[in-house]
């Protein structure tokens, strides 16, 4: 599992239901500051009204080796 150290804010993305399927906005499914485990000293961040190509705060998960 990815971590990140506790003085990074976590998100809690942009997601909707299209169709009856519950969709991430892109890149919001592998966040780390979406999915990252939190705790009570955590800042939170808003995720930006718009993005124009990726989110300026993602942090792509690392690739882990089996």
């Amino acid at each position: 599992m990815n971590t990140l150290p506790n003085d990074v804010a976590r998100c809690e993305g942009v997601g909707f239901d299209e169709d009856g399927e519950w969709d991430w906005r892109e890149g919001c499914e592998t966040c780390l500051r979406r999915t990252a485990p939190r705790n009570a000293v955590n800042s939170y961040i808003e995720p930006p009204k718009i993005i124009a190509f990726w989110c300026e705060f993602h942090i792509e998960p690392k690739e882990t080796k089996p």
